[in-house]
């Protein structure tokens, strides 16, 4: 978290040890954490191939939380109300493996994006760091990852 003020670096840090805390020792983590406004740019980097550069981003009160459901702890998720005789919105599940290859802006060297989704859906914007310069450059992604904050950037 360089460039970023003790205030700031404090919360964020806690976080992230509140997020890891209890875990079994399988393995290392790497985390980087980039403020982005009043949010941060996560990516995480874990034992195994699922957890190889996962990105996403979150707001502050938000953070530990997404932290866990991004490396599969357990997090307290909000349960939305449904009032009766309504069904809840059911969200589709991805079919299968995407890739996406994209150009960053500031350096200039191609990346891979990787995310579950369906060829079929809408895209929209996300925030990336690229892996070669570490630059956060917004690409189009699948809608379902991008909510899901479940993508990640890897060197081509």
């Amino acid at each position: 978290m360089a460039g970023v003020d003790k205030d700031a670096r404090g919360p964020a840090e806690a976080a992230v040890r509140r997020a890891f805390a209890g875990r079994s020792a399988d393995g290392s983590w790497a985390v980087s954490l980039v403020r982005l406004g009043s949010s941060w740019s996560v990516t995480l980097s874990g034992p195994g191939e699922r957890f190889k550069h996962v990105s996403f981003v979150a707001e502050q009160h938000r953070l530990e939380e997404a932290i866990r459901a991004a490396t599969g702890g357990e997090a307290a998720a909000p349960v939305a109300a449904v009032s009766p005789g309504a069904s809840a919105p059911v969200t589709p599940a991805p079919s299968g493996r995407m890739e996406d290859r994209h150009v960053c802006e500031k350096c200039k060297r191609e990346l891979r994006i990787t995310y579950e989704g369906r060829p079929d859906e809408p895209k929209e914007l996300a925030p990336v760091a690229c892996p070669h310069c570490w630059a956060v450059i917004h690409v189009e992604i699948g809608t379902w990852a991008v909510v899901g904050g479940d993508y990640s950037a890897d060197k081509v």
